[in-house]
């Protein structure tokens, strides 16, 4: 008997069964890997530093010193190197210094920060590439040696005529004078000096003469003989504190030079003691007595025969 199909009639299609093979028990999926993050700089705050010649404050520069690990930045040491240089009056070069420096920098041994190069993130070494027929590729022939100073030892890095890199110890050590007087200018006063006498560490790079503004001298000299293997120099009737670097085996040195700009030096103690004392007074009298029989020969002018019809 036949069976008529209505519009309500249902029908069947074949059904396609897909098994996902279930991952073990306590494990889950991994998500794809990321390229590792380079890490971001660390840099002290920016500090303004000038040079004061001849009454006047010189253009400044302003940038960190230091990173936070205490590497001297290459920007900030060749700066630094550009304002103390002995009296030149020229322009300040800053990126030609910092190239010289740059170039150089492979044979020093110095530990510095270039903000060219900023740190990378870690990377698998690279493999190595040969050339034709199974050579090696050609690798660039080294920098040539920096010369050595006869005296110190210190690599002698020159950024132009008659300017020598500062040693970078004495970046280190003004990063902590400012870390300790945070917020005021460096005014430096006198750094590398060729025609100094030899055993004078200004001579071979190793000394600034500075000052910091609105701090005291006083205070600047107190914190700065606080710091390892530095030389402190206080002149009482002057207008700056002298550091220098210094090899471990020397350890810390003070002293006290009571002269004045331009006068040879006159050591003695701090606080005075009574000789001291005298000693300033006698040599106070002395240069007024000088200045007054300079000025009389002024006022005198010169005598010739007199006129007798006069």
């Amino acid at each position: 008997m036949a069976v008529a199909q209505g519009a309500s009639d249902e029908v069947l299609l074949p059904v396609t069964v897909v098994r996902v093979p279930r991952a073990p028990r306590g494990s889950r999926a991994r998500p794809a890997a990321r390229a590792p993050r380079a890490p971001a700089p660390c840099l002290h705050r920016p500090v303004e530093v000038l040079r004061y010649r001849g009454g006047r404050r010189e253009p400044a520069w302003v940038g960190p010193l230091t990173d936070c690990q205490g590497r001297p930045t290459v920007q900030a040491l060749a700066a630094l190197s550009l304002l103390a240089q002995p009296g030149h009056d020229e322009e300040l070069t800053l990126p030609a210094a910092v190239r010289a420096l740059r170039r150089a920098l492979p044979t020093t041994g110095w530990d510095l920060y270039d903000e060219a190069r900023p740190p990378t993130a870690p990377t698998a070494p690279p493999r190595r590439e040969r050339g034709a027929r199974g050579t090696r590729a050609p690798v660039a022939p080294p920098a040539p040696p920096t010369p050595r100073d006869p005296r110190t030892h210190d690599p002698v890095v020159t950024l132009g005529e008659g300017v020598r890199t500062l040693h970078p110890r004495l970046l280190r050590m003004l990063q902590q004078v400012v870390d300790h007087f945070p917020g005021h200018t460096v005014e430096l006063i006198s750094g590398y000096r060729p025609y100094s006498r030899d055993g004078s560490r200004h001579a071979h790079a190793r000394a600034l003469d500075f000052r910091l503004a609105g701090v005291s001298r006083e205070l600047l000299r107190d914190f700065a003989r606080t710091l390892p293997d530095a030389g402190v120099g206080y002149y009482p009737n002057s207008v700056f504190v002298h550091l220098d670097v210094r090899d471990g085996d020397e350890g810390r040195a003070f002293w006290v030079d009571y002269s004045g700009p331009g006068e040879t030096a006159r050591y003695g103690r701090w606080p005075p003691t009574g000789r001291d004392v005298q000693r300033e007074v006698d040599h106070i009298l002395h240069r007024v007595d000088d200045e007054l029989a300079t000025a009389r020969r002024r006022e005198d002018g010169p005598r010739g025969d007199a006129d007798p019809e006069r």
